[in-house]
């Protein structure tokens, strides 16, 4: 190089353009699916939380708390008392993220009603299951469960399925 000039040929910054466009083209599919599933995975995680949230809220406060999900909606909400007479927790209902749906029949969950109320003594309105189900998914068919056990509290997330 003349007169000591440092720096890339138009050569050299065109291949690298064009492997950095090679990367992110063979990459992005992967990323998108990746992503969709967090979606669903992390929708599962945020509705464990909030399952737990009014049942020790009902422990600790010696009253019936409850969540109620609206699956047409893709939201639920926390109440104090029974969603249908009670005081709503949040300013708003709580979204599922885009793209991610209750799934399985009518119902968002096994219960009546969708809906999950909390005794002060921890246990829930329904008496005759033993645990109950919620699953969220997406259109990719990647699928996570939320169980809940009815007599000991215990919440769990699962992958059912993932899609293609």
């Amino acid at each position: 190089p003349r007169g000591g000039s440092r720096g890339f040929s138009l050569i050299e910054l065109t291949v690298t353009v064009a492997i950095l466009g090679l990367m992110v083209t063979i990459g992005f599919p992967t990323m998108q699916e990746w992503l969709e599933r967090y979606r669903v995975r992390s929708a599962a995680t945020e509705i464990a939380s909030a399952i737990q949230l009014p049942r020790m809220r009902a422990v600790s406060q010696n009253t019936e708390f409850s969540i109620a999900f609206d699956a047409a909606n893709g939201t639920y909400s926390l109440f104090e008392g029974d969603p249908d007479t009670g005081t709503m927790l949040d300013a708003v209902a709580r979204s599922l993220p885009f793209g991610v749906t209750f799934q399985g029949a009518d119902d968002a969950v096994n219960t009546p009603d969708d809906e999950i109320i909390f005794h002060p003594d921890g246990s829930l309105n329904d008496s005759t299951a033993v645990q109950d189900v919620l699953t969220v998914g997406n259109a990719a068919g990647d699928i996570f469960s939320v169980t809940f056990n009815r007599a000991t509290g215990r919440v769990e997330v699962a992958h059912q399925q993932y899609g293609s």
